[in-house]
């Protein structure tokens, strides 16, 4: 049976029929009918699994109160969104940090409301459903607030001096920082070079589209001390593991992987007296002091492989002391003493 549908869009789509299903669709099978829609896609695997995580908390927090698709409301929703913003820790078994009162961040929360929209518009548009129960619901607002700052200059120092070049993983990490501090690379793009993708000679890295965030392949240049250390350490590691294996492997010849980077860190932040450490701050670090030291913006677009410029800026943080630094540098004051002879 066909029923006449208004489009959420507006009137301009009202005459559009859409064929509404009779069939009553379970959580789950709705859930496994958005996978496979999304998978046939083209989406990227990541994201999917993305997806998986984001509807296996909602699916805990329904438990067995709710059985079919169509009984979710919009009123479900906000109860849920709720319970993220004022019960849900970020580890619910760890007793600590829930006497800290640590919450989810609302950057966690949108990430989680983005998943549903987007599950449920598939659901309307594809007349599983037929009322939309995320129409009207806003992400969490917060303040303005650094969302990833780079680290200060005195961190990276004290990082790059506690590596031992003698010992071959710590070795490795510390190419992996500086090629992080060169380029601007997201983790999984460094991780994922191998020999093909280095251009020695003409000193840059191409990556690959079926790497790169945004699906189109960028070539991006390296420093020639980058350069060396990546040769040296892709001389060892196929003088180990062969000549098909990647750049950055682990001691018993497998991929190293963003995850066991980030636990590697974790273990040198108390060492360093270092509270926040993760690999993306490298990235954001990158982009600090690539417009500290003169690079233009549009330039550092193309390099972090951004499709708005409002995201690159919000790469470039400032601290209080790199503020002070440009305007002791760039202030027009002391031209203007200077035109008058004005003395202080």
């Amino acid at each position: 049976m066909k029923r006449k549908f208004i489009s959420e869009r507006g009137p301009k789509a009202s005459s559009q029929d859409r064929q509404i299903s009779n069939v009553l669709y379970t959580i789950d099978e709705a859930l496994q009918m958005f996978i496979r829609a999304k998978t046939a896609e083209g989406v990227r695997p990541g994201t999917i699994k993305g997806y998986h995580e984001i509807f296996r908390y909602f699916r805990q927090w329904l438990d067995d109160d709710i059985m079919y698709i169509h009984e979710i409301s919009a009123d479900t929703i906000r109860n849920y969104i709720n319970y993220l913003r004022t019960e849900r820790t970020p580890y619910a078994e760890d007793p600590k940090r829930k006497r800290n009162g640590k919450r989810l961040s609302v950057y966690t929360i949108n990430i989680r409301i983005r998943g549903l929209s987007t599950l449920f518009r598939f659901l309307f548009n594809e007349g599983i459903i037929p009322i939309n129960p995320m129409k009207n619901i806003s992400q969490v607002r917060d303040d303005a607030h650094e969302e990833v700052p780079g680290i200060p200059d005195k961190q990276i120092d004290a990082i790059l001096a506690s590596y031992d070049d003698r010992q071959f993983a710590q070795w490795r990490d510390k190419t992996l920082i500086l090629l992080l501090l060169d380029t601007g690379l997201r983790i999984n793009e460094a991780l994922s070079l191998t020999a093909d993708q280095v251009n020695f000679k003409e000193l840059s890295i191409t990556v690959l589209s079926q790497i790169a965030k945004n699906r189109k392949s960028r070539e991006i240049p390296i420093s020639r001390e980058v350069a060396k250390r990546l040769r040296q350490l892709l001389d060892e590691t196929q003088q180990y593991f062969g000549e098909d294996c990647k750049i950055f492997m682990n001691a018993f010849g497998e991929d190293f992987t963003a995850d066991a980077f980030r636990r590697r860190l974790n273990r040198l932040k108390p060492k360093l007296n270092i509270p926040k450490l993760h690999p993306h701050m490298f990235r954001h670090t990158f982009a600090r002091n690539y417009v500290l030291n003169g690079g233009d913006i549009f330039t550092l677009q193309r390099i972090l492989d951004h499709a708005d410029i409002k995201t690159t800026r919000k790469y470039v943080q400032m601290d209080s002391e790199h503020i002070r630094e440009q305007h002791n540098k760039f202030s027009p004051l002391r031209n203007i003493i200077k035109r008058n002879g004005i003395r202080i």
